[in-house]
């Protein structure tokens, strides 16, 4: 296990070399803090300390710094306002040592701790640092700390979070801290203020980071995979894959400044600053992302494929000066250009929320977003305390994660149930398409069937029409040629009544043809009828009146039933309505025996009760040849006879058409009761209008 150097300082200090810890409970912090009373001595390496030609006491004979102060920020460029130079005129020129062609500085800070507890167990801990760390005490070497590798020969070396302090018998441990760092550096030194603390606090400093940052793995991981799981149902896309891309460089970030990549301070340096300037870049392309998804109307089009490609190639500038010119290290530009470009990225954000993308389901997401990447920034550039060892940074990239993995999974689940609702209405809507489908099906069906009904109904109607017309027109015809053929030799009582009977078969052609055109008009126009009030009893004694003087000298016999007082009165058109009783009376007549009985009868029913519910009721009955039973439902289409009807009565076979159509027409109901050689009853309901 191994935690980062960066536990959050108390402000607890000392003011000269010598500082005596008696324990550790009665101080302001959980550890003692070392941030002054130091000796800073430069130009001696720890490889002097390591072959043994400089010692703890030989700083009195070399140039050094008393009173020296630890600065969180710029190292050794800064020892404090109390540091007084001794055995040297001001300050001393730093040497540069080569080898391999590298060059670095080197220094030392010394101090001596007086415990008065020896037998307990402490730790040194350095928050901070650029450069290679070695620390001694008493002369022995206790471990490397900050750089894994050293600055000379590239060679692997293994470093502590914390080294443990052994004083000797009198309970004084006296510190040596040798730093080798690059000259290109700009802050080369000790960053962090020091610290001593015992076992336990030394354990926390490593356990507690070590389970904070496995959590943070963690929850990048799960970014990844259910960030990766869930983009598949998003129609934008490349905001959570650049989201991922952040997060990965925040760890990598992470990685390198807390030294769990093993570099050289300057590598370390460059690659901190390259990490931070990508995730600006990538920061904005996300800011664009989300917010361009946002909007649907089309805005700054133009603005949102311009902007990301300036901001990539600025940030890209600034790390090709790095990377090309490390000198640039030990000046302010890596530390302001950053400061800058994040502050740049964040005002640019800013106005595109406010000035463009000022609406839409994402703006909340990506404020909040924009905050942590601030937050980060800021513990990046000013704050770089922490606590336990966590730097404070560490703590924003969780926030940005736990607040991205709700809000995604908070969106797949609206998205999954808006799916699911979907799902629902279309499998609803399917089940009523399914259902209407079938219904037209039903409907195509029944009108396939109609039709083949209507073509063979239209070939039966053929059939007959051609069958109607053939027997006159073969009569007039015949007539035509006897005339002709005869000549003069026909005698005038022949010839008229061979005329007479071309006329009875032309006028038998003519109402046929009139029945067709009659009938065609009924179904096709309903603005042939003129609805009235119309008194049925007057209307039907007048029609039987009319066919009464036509039995006179035969052995049939027409009689009617209406009511003495009342009128019967009906919603009707008189002459379509006298059509329907002349065509049944007259049908009465022909279909029946030379001894026949007819009998017409109309009534009111329902005269107790509303007159809405009241109906007229008329009943043709005749004693005639009857109908057959399975004949009975086609009696009313067009030209259909029946197979008893004989040859030798006349018709066309379109007048039960015609009565049904104007049946139909004046919302009525005809019905038929008939026995083969009993009769037959024609039934007709018709709703009454007044009492």
């Amino acid at each position: 296990m191994y935690g980062i150097n960066a536990r959050q300082d108390s402000g607890f200090s000392v003011g000269s070399g010598n500082f005596v810890i008696t324990d550790l409970n009665s101080l302001p912090s959980e550890s003692a803090i070392l941030g002054e009373g130091w000796i800073f001595v430069p130009n001696i390496d720890y490889s002097d300390i390591d072959n043994g030609s400089f010692e703890y006491e030989d700083y009195i004979y070399v140039p050094h710094a008393d009173n020296v102060s630890i600065s969180p920020s710029n190292g050794w460029e800064n020892l404090g306002p109390n540091a007084t130079w001794q055995n040297c005129d001001g300050e001393p020129v730093f040497k540069l040592y080569e080898r391999d062609g590298k060059h670095k500085i080197t220094a030392l800070y010394m101090s001596t701790v007086h415990f008065n507890t020896p037998e307990a167990t402490y730790h040194l801990n350095i928050p901070e640092a650029n450069g290679l760390v070695v620390v001694y005490c008493n002369g022995v070497k206790l471990g490397t700390m900050w750089n894994r590798v050293d600055e000379w020969t590239s060679s692997l070396g293994f470093g502590y979070g914390h080294v443990p302090i052994i004083p000797d018998e009198n309970g004084d441990a006296k510190l040596i801290i040798a730093v080798s760092a690059s000259e290109t550096l700009y802050n080369p030194g000790i960053l962090g203020l020091p610290s001593i603390a015992d076992a336990g606090d030394s354990y926390k400093f490593v356990v507690v980071p070590t389970l904070w940052y496995a959590i943070q793995v963690t929850l990048f991981f799960f970014l990844l995979v259910g960030g990766l799981l869930i983009s598949r149902t998003y129609k934008h896309k490349s905001s959570v894959y650049l989201l991922i891309i952040i997060e990965l460089f925040v760890l990598a970030y992470t990685f390198v400044d807390c030294h769990f990549i093993t570099q050289t301070s300057v590598i370390r340096e460059v690659t901190k600053y390259v990490t931070l300037i990508i995730i600006s870049i990538f920061t904005f392309l996300f800011m664009n992302a989300i917010l361009r998804s946002s909007s649907n109307d089309g805005k700054g089009t133009v603005i949102n494929k311009i902007l990301p490609a300036i901001v990539t190639i600025v940030g890209l500038s600034f790390i090709v000066i790095v990377v090309f010119n490390q000198d640039v290290l030990g000046t302010n530009f890596p530390h302001i250009t950053g400061i800058v470009f994040s502050i740049a990225v964040y005002v640019i954000s800013i106005i595109l929320m406010i000035s463009i993308y000022n609406h839409g389901g994402n703006i909340i997401f990506g404020s909040t977003a924009l905050t942590c990447y601030v937050l980060f920034f800021f513990n990046v550039y000013a704050i770089p305390s922490g606590i336990y060892d966590v730097p404070s940074y560490s703590f924003s990239f969780i926030i940005v994660n736990l607040v991205v993995e709700i809000y995604y999974i908070v969106r797949y689940v609206i998205q999954s149930r808006e799916l699911e609702d979907t799902n629902k209405r279309m499998q609803h809507l399917v089940k009523e398409k399914t259902q209407h489908i079938s219904e037209i099906n039903r409907d195509l069906f029944n009108t396939n069937k109609r039709l083949m009904e209507n073509e063979a109904a239209r070939k039966n109607v053929l059939s007959n029409v051609s069958h109607d017309l053939r027997t006159p027109i073969t009569a007039i015809r015949g007539y035509a040629e006897l005339l002709l053929a005869t000549g003069e030799k026909m005698n005038d009582t022949q010839r008229k009544n061979y005329l007479s009977n071309i006329i009875k078969r032309a006028t038998q052609m003519e109402q046929i043809i009139s029945d067709i055109v009659e009938l065609t008009r009924l179904e096709s126009n309903s603005n042939e009828f003129q609805f009235t009030d119309v008194s049925i009893s007057e209307l039907l004694d007048e029609i039987c009146m009319m066919y009464e003087s036509d039995l006179e000298h035969t052995k049939k016999c027409l009689s009617l039933s209406i009511p003495d007082t009342d009128p019967l009165i009906v919603r009707a058109d008189p002459k379509k309505i006298s059509r329907v009783f002349e065509n049944l009376i007259s049908n009465a007549i022909n279909y029946t025996f030379e001894e026949a009985e007819i009998t017409v009868k109309a009534w009111r029913e329902g005269d107790s009760k509303d007159l809405s519910s009241q109906v007229v009721k008329i009943d043709i009955i005749d004693n005639g040849i009857g109908i057959p039973e399975n004949e009975i439902a086609n009696i009313f289409d067009r030209f259909y006879r029946a197979k008893n009807s004989g040859q030798n009565i006349k018709g066309t076979g379109i007048g039960l058409s015609i009565v049904k159509t104007i049946i139909d027409h004046h919302d009525a109901q005809i019905t038929v009761e008939s026995t083969i050689g009993t009769g037959t009853i024609f039934h007709i309901t018709m709703k009454a209008t007044y009492n």
